[in-house]
């Protein structure tokens, strides 16, 4: 696959640490020819620095307009990536609104419980809330907790913060047929996001899945995508020959089902994002939460 496009990129919109514009330079340093700023339920990306295209234009890039959405599938928490659409569509903005009304509500009252908890200001709400950021998350409060050794690792403060902060403010995720419609219905494509960990870590059967949601029209999936992760502890990809085999796998998948296949770096940063870039294929994200 071209190593010259990266499909899956997040920027401080969402979790992500960069500037789009800064990502975009790197982008061009990196020489990379196509690229999609994937945010999570954030389009901000596109809006707050002005009109995103003619800067990627004129760097020689093709910017692809981008999402990843929380989705629903068989009560497993699945992500999906949207491209191509319009990002004027009503429906997918006003969905877009009210999921990143409830993030805010509920990461707002789990950093007072942090901070109440701890008995001190362990997570500064300045540092959080930023003008540009459109979607509160969980790895803001995770990332706080670390910066502050209080945990070893994410995982063990992901896990303290799902049992110590927990807030009755729900936010609903979209079935994935009904998310991949969106999708469609906005003028865009619906690609499925690092499915291999779907068949590392969850009971589904991906063939089985995938067959029933092309008919709704599910148009690819991701098949390069970095799963082993040198930084942190990952059990379902411990070496880079679990990751080659996946890699195979979802590349048959995709030919089975007449899939496009896309790349991407899942990357949240500057240097993950050059890192990736490269690289042949992977081993650069740290950035699965």
């Amino acid at each position: 696959m071209d190593n010259k496009i990266d499909l899956h990129l997040h920027t401080l919109v969402s979790d992500g640490h960069g500037m789009p514009l800064e990502m975009l330079d790197a982008a061009h340093a990196a020489g990379l020819k196509q690229v999609s700023f994937t945010d999570h339920d954030a389009l901000g990306a596109y809006r707050h620095w002005g009109d995103l295209f003619v800067p990627a234009a004129g760097l020689g890039i093709e910017l692809i307009s981008g999402i990843e959405l929380d989705t629903n599938y068989r009560d497993e928490e699945l992500h999906l990536l949207g491209y191509g659409f319009d990002l004027a569509d009503k429906a997918l903005n006003e969905r877009l609104r009210l999921v990143q009304g409830l993030r805010r509500q509920r990461v707002l009252r789990q950093l007072e419980d942090i901070n109440r908890y701890f008995g001190r200001k362990v997570v500064d709400r300045k540092k959080v809330i930023l003008p540009q950021r459109d979607s509160l998350m969980k790895p803001h409060l995770v990332h706080a907790m670390l910066d502050e050794g209080l945990f070893p690792d994410y995982r063990e403060a992901a896990r303290w913060l799902s049992a110590n902060a927990q807030v009755p403010i729900h936010v609903p995720k979209l079935p994935m047929a009904d998310a991949i419609r969106m999708i469609v219905r906005a003028g865009g494509e619906a690609v499925l996001a690092h499915p291999g960990y779907i068949i590392a870590e969850t009971s589904i059967q991906l063939e089985e899945m995938l067959g029933e949601l092309v008919p709704f029209g599910l148009a690819g999936i991701e098949v390069d995508y970095p799963y082993y992760q040198e930084r942190e502890p990952a059990p379902a990809f411990p070496d880079k020959a679990a990751e080659s085999s996946m890699v195979e796998k979802l590349r048959a998948l995709a030919d089975r089902f007449r899939l496009k296949k896309t790349r991407g770096s899942d990357a949240h940063d500057v240097e993950a994002l050059m890192k990736y870039a490269s690289s042949d294929s992977v081993s650069v994200s740290d950035s699965r939460k």
